[in-house]
């Protein structure tokens, strides 16, 4: 009788969470809101900015958990696809572990393909910075000068599969020329030598270049973004610049382990929006993280997923990248 009783009040618990009504009653308790990444970086400032406003917004604790263990981000968020799908646990990450990483890896601890889309969060642009002195102040004439010479211009990769490494290969690739690639453990020692004036260029998110721009220690030539950017309005986009369909933008979204009720997944997704585009926040977001604020619906999210999945997809394939 005992198992009886348990089995029904389960079956009963699961379509209240799955109803629109049970949907309107989460959170009742703690949630977590998991980062595959060491404290302290951007993913982390982020997550736990949005934690905080989620927690006054639902009357319920949002705890930021750092799940660290690999560069690639894989180890924790396995753990978070493994967790109840039940939305008190939720990943927020960078491409890497949403897209990127089952197109540079045989094999995967999870299937990426499954994650429940919630929001995407804030996205940074990419853009194209070279070396003071190299010559050129646009797409067009750094083309010429590549074409004109080829490999002898030089870009810093600060890894493998990285946005800015695929982001150069896809220049490449569009452009039709042939650079250098001066691989780097990471992206401090990469920004070191752009500045000394040892390699040409590098594709690194706008949050970094911009105040070496402003310095004038860098020169940002072009935007990797769809559209201009409001911090760089005078600065022309690659696709502008006779490159079209260039896009390079890294992006920060929260998502939910498979299985997650779309019931359950809509309503996270809309406080995460309302959480967002909240004045204050998206201020503190631009001014304090130097990213823009976007708080997309689930269905916009699941877009880009697959709009960056369809490109890098492309990138990774032409120039035969592997990580394995």
């Amino acid at each position: 009788m005992k198992r009886i009783l348990a089995a029904a009040l389960s079956v009963t618990a699961a379509a209240l969470l799955t109803s629109p009504a049970g949907a309107q009653s989460f959170p009742t308790r703690t949630v977590k809101l998991a980062v595959p990444f060491p404290a302290g970086g951007g993913t982390d400032l982020l997550a736990r900015l949005i934690a905080e406003e989620l927690g006054k917004k639902w009357g319920r604790s949002v705890i930021v958990e750092n799940l660290s263990g690999a560069a690639s981000g894989n180890v924790g968020s396995a753990e978070v696809a493994r967790a109840a799908p039940d939305g008190y646990t939720l990943l927020l990450s960078p491409p890497g572990p949403i897209t990127l990483n089952k197109l540079l890896y045989k094999t995967m601890p999870f299937d990426s393909s499954r994650w429940v889309p919630i929001s995407v969060v804030a996205s940074v642009p990419y853009v194209l910075a070279v070396r003071k002195n190299l010559g050129v102040a646009s797409v067009k004439e750094l083309i010429a000068k590549a074409k004109a010479d080829p490999g002898k211009i030089t870009y810093a990769s600060p890894g493998v599969g990285t946005v800015g490494h695929l982001g150069a290969k896809q220049f490449e690739m569009l452009a039709g020329i042939q650079m250098t690639t001066v691989p780097y453990k990471g992206l401090a020692p990469a920004l070191k030598d752009i500045v000394g004036g040892h390699v040409d260029l590098i594709f690194d998110t706008a949050t970094t270049s911009l105040p070496m721009h402003t310095n004038k220690q860098v020169d940002i030539i072009a935007l990797c973004s769809p559209d201009r950017w409001p911090n760089l309005p005078d600065v022309p986009t690659i696709a502008e610049s006779g490159l079209p369909g260039f896009r390079a933008v890294t992006w920060f979204a929260i998502v939910a382990p498979p299985g997650t009720p779309a019931a359950i997944a809509d309503r996270i997704s809309a406080d995460v929006a309302a959480v967002v585009k909240d004045p204050e926040v998206a201020k503190s977001v631009r001014t304090k993280l130097r990213m823009d604020p976007i708080g997309s619906s689930a269905a916009d999210a699941a877009k880009l997923f697959r709009d960056d999945s369809e490109l890098w997809s492309k990138v990774i394939k032409a120039a035969n990248i592997s990580l394995d």
